[in-house]
């Protein structure tokens, strides 16, 4: 019996009950009892005269006492903004490493006791905490762009979903346009890698989408990696389907393969980065001038990467599960920053390890993203 039936029940059984003799109230309980599994005391309270069966209908809940304060979402706002604006699961696991790496620059100063709840708050708490600044600075807009070719396709594998996850050094790269909506003459192109292992990710921009451009800018990403480079994909453009491109893997020994055209989800992981790495914090305006590539190369290349690869957490699936053949349901691991996930990973050696921690501990997240703000302010400023 539910919930439902159940209290349709008591209301016909109460007045009943209530008029009824001993013997009669004794035989109720019984078959009351025996229809809703009550305890017999539990029966005998509720079918009493002065208890409201309706309470929390007549005078609502009991308002719970709010754990998390003003004071303590005032500091989970600063660092969910400095992280530039995660889902509760991606933010949870970093509230506590974010607080440790301010208060080592004199950013922030947290007691002991705020820390204590920012350690037991849970992802669904910080959505909820959440869900009103997430309308107010309308964060849910989306919008994308891309572009493929043809040359060399038939000397390069295809290659869809198959990647070893659990390997390091195979990445997927792709390209973002800068044209403002209009793709005649020359303009800026971004160029973004993510590594699949643990999502570290690099971008360069370009002037056009020249086949020796992309490569050279591939080659200069390739140099900055904390790892060594084993496999690259791409999709079927024409700055990467073509004999520099094919070349260069040839030299360096890179397993080079492409997506099926018009295939975006082969490429699910640089993707979803070019919305969140480049669309994000460029937008959709024009850039075409040598002075805008050198002050977005200034970006890309100093603070963005530091910030993003040290600091920004990613979550990876671990499972989908379809339910009635429709709605899939995804598993995912708990939220890392790529710094972290190579901290954790035995491909790497020690000496590089130790090199990243160094360098982690250098790092000052709140200067980084003010740096960033301040930087793209200036690129914005330059097409008025």
């Amino acid at each position: 019996m539910n919930q439902m039936a159940k209290k349709e029940l008591i209301k016909e059984v109460k007045p009943r009950y209530l008029k009824a003799s001993k013997e009669e109230k004794n035989k109720i309980l019984d078959e009351f009892c025996e229809s809703t599994r009550y305890n017999r005391k539990y029966a005998i309270t509720i079918l009493q005269a002065k208890y409201d069966n309706d309470k929390i209908k007549n005078s609502g809940r009991k308002k719970r006492k709010s754990i998390y304060t003003n004071q303590v979402i005032t500091i989970v706002i600063k660092v969910w903004e400095l992280l530039d604006f995660p889902c509760g699961a991606r933010l949870k696991p970093q509230l506590l490493p974010m607080i440790e790496a301010m208060e080592r620059h004199k950013e922030i100063s947290v007691v002991q006791k705020i820390k204590n709840l920012l350690k037991r708050i849970s992802a669904k708490t910080l959505d909820r905490k959440l869900k009103r600044e997430r309308r107010i600075r309308r964060l849910d807009r989306n919008r994308g762009m891309t572009a493929h070719g043809s040359l060399l396709k038939s000397l390069i594998p295809i290659r869809i979903t198959d990647w070893d996850t659990a390997k390091l050094g195979f990445a997927e790269t792709d390209t973002v346009a800068h044209n403002g909506g209009d793709p005649s003459g020359e303009f800026i192109y971004s160029l973004d890698i993510v590594e699949i292992y643990c999502g570290w990710s690099e971008q360069y921009a370009v002037m056009g989408k020249g086949e020796a451009g992309v490569v050279k800018a591939i080659d200069e990403i390739e140099t900055s990696l904390p790892f060594d480079l084993l496999g690259l994909d791409s999709d079927s453009g024409s700055e990467f389907v073509s004999w520099h491109m094919v070349k260069y893997c040839q030299e360096r020994n890179l397993f080079f393969t492409r997506s099926r055209p018009d295939k975006k989800n082969d490429n699910a992981h640089i993707e979803e980065r070019n919305n969140t790495r480049v669309r994000r914090l460029l937008g959709f305006d024009r850039f075409d001038t040598m002075k805008q590539l050198a002050a977005i190369n200034d970006l890309y290349r100093k603070e963005l990467r530091l910030y993003n690869n040290f600091f920004l957490p990613i979550m990876k699936i671990v499972s989908k599960e379809k339910i009635n053949n429709s709605v899939c349901r995804k598993k995912y691991d708990e939220a890392k920053t790529p710094y972290q996930r190579l901290m954790g990973c035995p491909q790497l050696s020690q000496k590089k390890k130790t090199k990243l921690k160094k360098q982690y501990l250098s790092l000052n997240p709140v200067k980084l993203k003010n740096e960033i703000d301040r930087k793209i302010k200036k690129i914005k400023s330059m097409q008025k």
